[in-house]
């Protein structure tokens, strides 16, 4: 059984870590409520970019590999977008099982690119080859990153390295729930295959085809990477906000466990004390008996 002496630096060592799991929650709870902010705020830009995109693949009579595809896939590209630091519970964990979940799917050669320290060091120890890692802007995000990034991916797709380019991220919902997703960054003109749209595009298509000024390659060649940056910006955005808001109930849950831990320690410590307590009034009394019957 642990002396009172012990109780006691074990209930201190407790509420200092309490203290700082409570820190770091507020801390979190501060930064989520400005990344809340900034995807809420690009999510329907994202998202019309996205759709416009979809309709002039659709519509479009480009042979452009980025609009159409190659005839044959022979490798992919998949870029993981993970946090830098931990103390975030599964965040991490599910976007990384998604993306060998995906390896598995596709080729099990496929080319990795990392976003986030987690992601790096994940796919080190497994012994994946990192063709790419980009790290030190998960916590904040700017459109320079996703810039970055989307011109490594684009080019990887012409110089014919890779024949499709997939993108894997939590989305956010909120605070409580982000849900690992999948995204076909390019080629894009089956995207919309997921959504069962795809009859309808195939009515419009030839109907109502798009009319480029000046080349269609040329206007394409500026507006796929374009695409492909906003695409990759939007998923950063949902990707930060994730993490405040996994790594803020994580926080919050850590220090609710501690907080009990110290209260059952502290429980403990007391009874440990009224114990030794009454054992030394026993053993006065016995002493007391022992002189008054000598």
């Amino acid at each position: 059984m642990a002396s009172i002496r012990d109780l006691k630096r074990q209930i201190s060592s407790v509420r200092n870590q309490s203290r700082v799991f409570s820190a770091l929650q507020t801390v979190s709870a501060v930064k989520f409520r400005k990344a809340e902010s900034r995807v809420k705020k690009a999510r329907p830009y994202a998202e019309n970019v996205d759709e416009m995109m979809r309709e002039v693949a659709a519509k479009s009579t480009s042979k452009a590999p980025m609009m159409a595809g190659r005839g044959e896939v022979r490798r992919v590209a998949v870029a993981s977008l993970t946090s830098d630091r931990g103390l975030c519970g599964s965040f991490n964990s599910q976007v990384l099982r998604r993306t060998m979940r995906l390896r598995q799917e596709k080729d099990s050669d496929a080319l990795q690119v990392a976003s986030g320290r987690k992601s790096v060091s994940f796919f080190r120890f497994r012994g994946v080859e990192v063709s790419e890692e980009f790290t030190g802007h998960t916590d904040s995000p700017s459109y320079e990153d996703a810039r970055e990034i989307g011109r490594k991916l684009t080019q990887l797709f012409e110089d014919e390295e890779v024949d499709e380019v997939y993108l894997v991220y939590n989305r956010f919902e909120s605070a409580l729930t982000q849900r690992p997703f999948v995204k076909k960054l390019l080629p894009i003109a089956d995207e919309g295959s997921d959504d069962g749209d795809d009859s309808q595009n195939e009515d419009s298509g030839p109907d109502v085809p798009f009319e480029f000024i000046s080349s269609a390659e040329e206007i394409l060649g500026k507006l796929v990477p374009r695409y492909v940056e906003t695409m990759l910006w939007q998923a950063l955005l949902e990707s930060a906000t994730g993490e405040h808001g996994a790594r803020m109930t994580a926080m919050k849950s850590a220090t609710d466990n501690t907080n009990e831990l110290a209260d059952t320690l502290t429980l403990k410590m007391n009874k440990a004390r009224q114990a030794q307590i009454t054992q030394e009034l026993l053993e006065i009394v016995g002493g007391a008996e022992a002189l008054a019957s000598s």
